[in-house]
């Protein structure tokens, strides 16, 4: 007998005889899950009497069908619900919903099918339809448990149960979209489903697109409907959207046929995130309101999934430049912000430059294996020491260094922590040479600090944003690096001094910079190549 399995969101057409199939994380098992709470062999479908049945294979967090625990095998019926710990299989109907396999037609929208998918405005009206507002999980769930029958109120737990499992394995915002068009089309019977986000601008943009019938249907679909899900945040279902008055300006659903629409918001901590968006026509008939609930709770879980992934994309963008602690300190920030956290701003800061003194001529003879290995060993030990005292990695330049301190977060001793760092970095190095394999060049760093006003914050295009920070500040450090600085010196600017605290500074002579109006009178810092675990500025 041939029957087609979903399990856990993808479709597996089987054969099932006697011996039957199991299901398990584990490689004995002939469909895997990888699932944490699903067992190495969970479960088991086989045939009985020309009946297929559902069996626990004894697994440690049990087998249910349509919410009830299995102690026996039972009889499995068509489009009934099995949960596998926190994996749901479901027996499909040969006409039922599509579901996510190899075959699944989807497609990421806004660069491969930005000219077939377009949006079009139509008539609205405060009539017509049903509108839901937007409720949190919790009250959805609630509301569930007190409206449906028990059966329904377990079944849709046991769904959201499954996806929650299935977005939280996903690796990436591309994955986790697929997952969830996969989960929504499988469970609502529809033609076309589109996820559409919202651009920096506001606009939405269709990020995946999911067609039944792959190209048989170029329309476009209704933005009006899109923006006022997202922008009242409320789910719209229109039963018949040629009936209804709010789009009856719209002649393509006419022409089209477009029976019935369903978009629901994707909304967390009260932010709109954009919409998931579905439609159908005469042949499937119209959406329920049991669809409206199940694709409001997805929408829920969905949105959590997407802003959990845009937030670990944005750690990682700043782990590049901060310490793990300014990390965790912007993104606390950030939630209790509307601005973006890396928001361009004026602030005191103090930068840094150091730069490896002629290493571009003593690496003229070096394999660039080699030179590589040196970089990198060279600058990991020096990042370290500006992350540990809260700076902020600006740039690798060549074989130089910009940072900068007080940015994004404010530090009100970041002079002094910019020279720390300063003294720490020449006594690692001094470390490194003391340590370096035979053959291998000595190397010296020069080091210049200038502290001041600067404009701090994300420079750059769509497609490449870097945070960094300019004005006159950043030149003046450059400048005391690269014409005051000589190998194995540390040079401050006047307002860097005046910052300073206890460091022992030297004062140098007057010096005219190329780019710098006035005449610069910087100090030298002394220091101790003793200081390389721990800032030790000499008295």
């Amino acid at each position: 007998m041939k029957i087609t399995l979903q399990v856990d969101g993808a479709l597996h057409p089987v054969t099932l005889t006697a011996e039957g199939v199991t299901i398990g994380r584990g490689d004995q098992a002939t469909i895997k899950i990888q699932a944490n709470a699903v067992s190495r062999v969970h479960a088991k479908i086989f045939l009985k009497d020309g009946v297929p049945y559902v069996m626990d294979m004894k697994s440690l967090n049990g087998t249910s069908l349509n919410g009830l625990t299995l102690a026996e095998p039972a009889p499995l019926r068509p489009g009934d619900t099995v949960l596998l710990g926190e994996a749901m299989l479901m027996w499909v109907p040969e006409e039922g919903p599509s579901a996510p396999t190899t075959g699944l037609n989807l497609t990421l929208a806004p660069r491969s099918v930005a000219s077939k998918i377009s949006l079009e405005d139509r008539a609205f009206d405060a009539s017509g339809s049903i509108l839901v507002p937007h409720a949190s999980l919790e009250a959805m769930l609630a509301q569930a448990s007190g409206q449906h029958p028990a059966g329904e109120a377990v079944t849709l737990f046991q769904r959201l149960a499954s996806m929650a499992g299935t977005l939280l394995r996903a690796a990436g915002l591309t994955e986790l979209l697929e997952s969830v068009m996969g989960l929504v089309t499988s469970q609502i019977p529809c033609q076309r489903g589109f996820i559409l986000l919202a651009d920096p601008a506001g606009e939405l943009v269709p990020e995946l697109v999911w067609e039944e019938q792959p190209n048989s249907n170029p329309n476009p679909i209704s933005r009006t409907i899109a923006r006022t899900a997202m922008k009242d945040r409320v789910a719209i279902l229109t039963t018949d959207a040629r009936m209804d008055p709010r789009f009856s300006a719209g002649e393509s659903i006419k022409i089209h046929g477009i029976t019935s629409a369903l978009c629901a918001p994707l909304i967390v901590d009260n932010q709109s995130l954009g919409v998931i968006y579905l439609e159908t026509s005469l042949s499937k008939g119209s959406f329920k309101r049991e669809d409206e609930h199940l694709l409001s709770a997805m929408a829920n879980f969905a949105a959590v999934g997407i802003q959990r992934e845009r937030e670990a994309k944005f750690r990682q963008r700043l782990e590049r430049y901060h310490s793990p602690q300014v990390v965790d300190q912007i993104l606390k920030s950030s939630q209790n912000k509307e601005a973006p956290a890396l928001q361009a701003q004026r602030c005191e800061i103090s930068v840094l430059f150091a730069d490896i003194s002629g290493f571009t001529r003593m690496s003229e003879g070096m394999e660039p294996l080699v030179l590589a290995g040196i970089l990198n060993r060279t600058f990991e030990a020096m990042t370290d020491q500006i992350f540990s005292r809260g700076g902020t990695l600006d740039k690798y330049i060549g074989d130089a260094i910009m940072a900068f301190f007080g940015a994004p977060n404010p530090d009100p001793d970041h002079a002094r922590h910019a020279i720390e760092a300063a003294v720490a970095m020449q006594a690692a190095l001094y470390s490194l040479n003391a340590a370096r394999p035979e053959g291998y060049p000595e190397l010296r760093m020069r080091i210049g600090i200038n502290s001041g006003e600067a404009f701090a914050g994300d420079i750059g295009c769509e497609k490449r944003m870097d945070y960094t920070v300019m004005g006159s500040t950043v030149n003046l450090a450059s400048r005391l690096e690269s014409s005051v600085a000589k190998p194995g010196q540390i040079v401050v600017g006047p307002r860097t001094a005046d910052l300073a605290g206890d460091a022992e500074l030297k004062p140098l002579a007057g010096f005219a910079l190329k780019g710098i109006e006035q005449e610069v009178h910087p100090f030298e810092v002394l220091w101790t190549h003793e200081a390389q675990t721990g800032v030790q500025i000499s008295k």
